[in-house]
C-alpha cells in the first residue's frame, strides 16, 4: 500500500530534486532549451549584446525552429535596439515576439519585427517621437538634431512597413505618445494575435 505521508526524519528525494525550481539557473536552462529569450529591462549595450548573442546562437543550432522573444521593457537606446532589430531580420530562424506587460519606445519597435507577433490581453504598446537629452555646444545640438530627424524618418518607415497605423496615429506618435491596448494593437496591425 502506498503511503500518503512522510515521516519528517525520512529523506525525500522528490523534495531534493525540486530544490532546482528555486534556482535561477534552472529557469534559464529551460528557457534556452525552449528557445525563449526574455527582455524585461532597458535596452542598452548589455541587454543588446545578450539578446543578439542568444539569437545568433539559437539560429546556429536550428535555422528552422522559431525563437521566442518575450518583451516587457520601457525602451532605451535606439542604436542598441536597432542592433537587435537588424539581428532578428538577419538570421534565418523565425523570431516570434510576445508582449507581456508594457513595451515602450524602442521595445515597441522590436516587437513589431517578429515573424509572428503576440500580445497578452492586458498588455500595452507605446510609441513616441524620437527623443534625446541635448545639452552641448550649438553645433553639436544642430548635428544631433539632424541625426534625430533622420532617425525619426527611419523609425516611421519601420512602423509603416510592419503595421497598419493610420496618418492620425503616426501624427500622434510624432507629436506625443500613442498608447495601444491589445485589442487596439490587433486592429492596427501592431500584433497578429492576442494570447
Amino acid at each position: 500500500m502506498k503511503r500518503l505521508y512522510r515521516d519528517e526524519n525520512e529523506p525525500n528525494e522528490k523534495i531534493g530534486d525540486k530544490k532546482d525550481y528555486f534556482n535561477e539557473e534552472f529557469y534559464y536552462k529551460i528557457l534556452n532549451k525552449n528557445r525563449y529569450i526574455l527582455l524585461y529591462d532597458e535596452i542598452n549595450n548589455c541587454s543588446a549584446d545578450m539578446i543578439c548573442s542568444k539569437l545568433r546562437a539559437m539560429n546556429y543550432l536550428d535555422k528552422k525552429k522559431p525563437i521566442y522573444l518575450e518583451l516587457s521593457s520601457p525602451g532605451g537606446w535606439v542604436s542598441y535596439g536597432l542592433a537587435i532589430l537588424d539581428t532578428m531580420e538577419a538570421i534565418e530562424a523565425p523570431v516570434y515576439t510576445i508582449i507581456n506587460g508594457e513595451v515602450c519606445s524602442m521595445a515597441a519597435m522590436i516587437s513589431i519585427i517578429g515573424k509572428k507577433r503576440f500580445m497578452t490581453k492586458n498588455s500595452v504598446w507605446m510609441q513616441h517621437s524620437t527623443s534625446d537629452l541635448i545639452g552641448d555646444y550649438l553645433q553639436h545640438i544642430k548635428d544631433r538634431t539632424s541625426y534625430l530627424l533622420k532617425m525619426e524618418k527611419r523609425m516611421n518607415n519601420i512602423l509603416r512597413k510592419h503595421t497598419k497605423l493610420n496618418a492620425r496615429q503616426m501624427n500622434q506618435i510624432r507629436n506625443g505618445e500613442l498608447w495601444l491596448f491589445s485589442d487596439e494593437a490587433l486592429k492596427y496591425g501592431v500584433i497578429d494575435k492576442i494570447i
